[in-house]
């Protein structure tokens, strides 16, 4: 799960990534914890990431808590995705703890859209938006 452009490819044959897979798109897997940019895994998340580029952001979390994040993260029933456009960053919330950021330096002035991509059969997806800014502004005097 996680955000795309809206070029991103919606299906693939075979057990591929699909959220993370492309230039296009940002994602977490969440069988595995892996952050996933331009068809690369960057590293694990919450936890320690390979290097810094494709937009993996550091990790935020004081370095008493790294080891814990190492461990396997079951997979939530849950997941309040976080993206704060401004700043160009999308991090995840778990239990109503904040993971971290996962991504950073993601694109300013282009659409970017929720993005969820499931092989699991009977699995239940639902997206609900929370808040936040909309493309329509009303200004009530």
């Amino acid at each position: 799960m996680g955000i795309s452009r809206r070029d991103c490819p919606l299906q693939a044959s075979g057990y591929n990534v699909l959220v993370g897979g492309d230039a296009q798109s940002w994602g977490w897997e969440l069988k595995t914890n892996q952050l996933w940019h331009g068809g690369q895994s960057l590293g694990l998340y919450p936890g320690k990431r390979r290097g810094f580029h494709s937009g993996a952001a550091e990790d935020l979390r004081p370095k008493s808590s790294t080891k814990a994040a190492e461990t396997s993260l079951p997979i939530p029933e849950r997941v309040l995705l976080v993206l704060d456009a401004d700043a160009g960053t999308l991090g995840f919330v778990v239990d109503g703890s904040f993971l971290g950021v996962a991504f950073k330096d993601l694109p300013h002035g282009v659409e970017l859209f929720p993005a969820v991509s499931s092989v699991r059969g009977g699995a239940s997806i639902q997206l609900r938006y929370l808040n936040g800014a909309t493309r329509e502004y009303q200004i009530t005097a």
